[in-house]
């Protein structure tokens, strides 16, 4: 009976997940029409925008492509060369955003030049984030803010990933490379930032944002910049955004049997350890088990008959192998007779 139950459980888990990336799409754009999709907005007033050109068009083809790929540049320099094309509301937040992106590798002596992807992006308040590939001189991918202080000559938000922090290092010719930004509004001083390059997650993410000019919302969106008459031609293809917001909490709603709960783990966001609370008033075998957000089972908290009561058990962020998990979102879930709940819990380091 438990071994049915296990393996309709994980049936179950399977078809939630599949069901909930295939609900959270938001928005994506291939320019395989031969036009940029038409919710792509101007972020500076009056800019050039977003098009889809031929694929001969860039300096090489990208492998996944197929025609045509969107193009973006400040042809006119009228912002220092910097364009930036966004879509989505300014109220939209947790989500990731990717693209193929065409990565320049400008010659030491040159301005800086480089393209990248854009992310909680608001013109009402002269404020976006992006992810940029600046690998001229400083050999860097960079997450940050727009604004710079004049007083200490950086600006408020920005992290540095250096060769060390890429799988792989510093590319040493320009082509083209898939940038990803996960980004979650934590609370209402947080906002957390996981960056991939290539399919790979960079080193030291998550990056935590508690600046003033903090952002917990925002659209999405693709840049390049050169700080000269004419900025650079950025190339994207194959933009994808997804929520990341869980129906977990929307699913631990449906009407469930009388006699079991399961809390919220405390502290959330949390580092090293957290608790997780649940309530039986009845007696039963019940198994508590943590899940990565691919449904594969992390660890095993609790798998045994309980007497009914409050129960409150830890969990250190480790697998079953005693190694440390990565920072991210997990799931845990409480299961008993017929009973099912779910919550998620973020580790931050």
């Amino acid at each position: 009976m438990i071994k049915t139950f296990t393996i309709l459980s994980t049936l179950v888990l399977m078809l939630f997940f599949t069901n909930l990336v295939q609900a959270q799409q938001l928005f994506t754009d291939d320019f395989e029409s031969g036009t940029a999709s038409p919710d792509w907005e101007r972020y500076f007033e009056a800019e050039d925008l977003i098009s889809a050109v031929p694929m001969a068009t860039a300096p090489d083809p990208l492998a996944t492509g197929g025609n045509y790929i969107g193009w973006l540049q400040d042809s006119d320099g009228s912002y220092t060369g910097a364009a930036l094309s966004v879509a989505g509301t300014t109220d939209l937040q947790n989500y990731s955003i990717e693209a193929d992106v065409y990565c320049y590798i400008p010659d030491t002596t040159e301005v800086s030049e480089y393209t990248g992807i854009a992310f909680y992006a608001d013109s009402t308040i002269d404020t976006y984030i992006k992810m940029v590939c600046d690998f001229d001189a400083s050999q860097r991918i960079r997450l940050y803010n727009n604004h710079f202080d004049l007083i200490t000559f950086q600006y408020t938000f920005e992290h540095n990933f250096t060769a060390a922090d890429i799988p792989g290092g510093i590319p040493t010719e320009e082509g083209w490379h898939k940038m990803k930004v996960e980004i979650r509004t934590l609370n209402a001083d947080t906002t957390a930032f996981w960056c991939y390059f290539d399919g790979n997650l960079l080193a030291g993410c998550p990056i935590y944002d508690t600046s003033d000019d903090r952002m917990s919302s925002g659209q999405f969106g693709l840049f390049s910049f050169k700080q000269d008459s004419n900025g650079v031609a950025g190339y994207f293809d194959n933009v994808v955004v997804n929520s990341l917001v869980s129906s977990v909490e929307d699913n631990s709603e449906i009407s469930l049997p009388d006699g079991f709960s399961l809390e919220q783990n405390y502290p959330n966001p949390f580092n090293p350890e957290t608790k997780i609370s649940y309530k039986l008033t009845n007696s039963a075998y019940i198994s508590l088990n943590v899940y990565d957000l691919l449904g594969r089972e992390i660890k095993t908290l609790v798998s045994k008959d309980q007497a009914s009561g409050n129960y409150t058990v830890s969990w250190n962020g480790r697998d079953e192998s005693g190694n440390i998990v990565p920072s991210g979102i997990y799931l845990y879930t409480l299961k008993a007779g017929s009973f099912t709940e779910s919550k998620k819990m973020i580790l931050m380091k």
